[in-house]
């Protein structure tokens, strides 16, 4: 399968205030992912970690500090609107995209298990036809019950999950 969506080396950094009093928050750093035809994968994590800034420098809405985003193997922000669709509301759902090319659907849509199997059936519908779906999620529940690949966004970085039984170092034996 084809590559959807590529991001390599992407950081964004928020800057607020005025004159000597500033803050900075660094809020991705040096992110990669890798995003093809026919696939979907969740980013988990808590409010504020950074998952909507994601989303939008990958819908071409939002201009990264550094790193770089292709869209179908074309870096140009114009093919980001041509074949990228964010989606941020329920409603955002019936955007489908043109006929005849794949698509990177963003899903930053609040999801709890209600309504859940509606959303379900829409991203594997997606998949079947080819596009791609990258979900923001707060949960990691939600995002293993969809069944997809799932990336935690921690500091800034993609991690994959930890286990939740992971175990550090076991006693050796004798």
């Amino acid at each position: 399968m084809s590559i959807a969506l590529e991001i390599r080396g992407l950081r964004k950094r928020y800057t607020v205030g005025v004159g000597g009093c500033l803050a900075v928050a660094d809020v991705l750093r040096d992110v990669d992912v890798v995003l093809r035809e026919g696939e979907a994968l969740a980013v988990v994590g808590p409010r504020g970690s950074g998952k909507t800034t994601l989303m939008l420098c990958a819908a071409g809405l939002l201009a990264a500090d550094a790193g770089e985003v292709r869209w179908f193997g074309d870096s140009a922000r114009a093919a980001a609107h041509r074949r990228a669709l964010y989606h941020h509301a329920p409603i955002d759902l019936l955007r489908t995209g043109a006929a005849g090319e794949p698509h990177v659907h963003l899903l930053d849509v609040a999801m709890s298990s209600e309504g859940s199997e509606a959303v379900d059936a829409w991203i594997a519908q997606r998949c079947d036809r080819g596009d791609a779906v990258l979900i923001a999620s707060d949960g990691e529940a939600i995002a293993s019950r969809l069944g997809v690949r799932v990336l935690t966004l921690r500091a800034g970085r993609l991690h994959p999950p930890v286990p939740a039984a992971a175990r550090v170092a076991e006693r050796a034996r004798g």
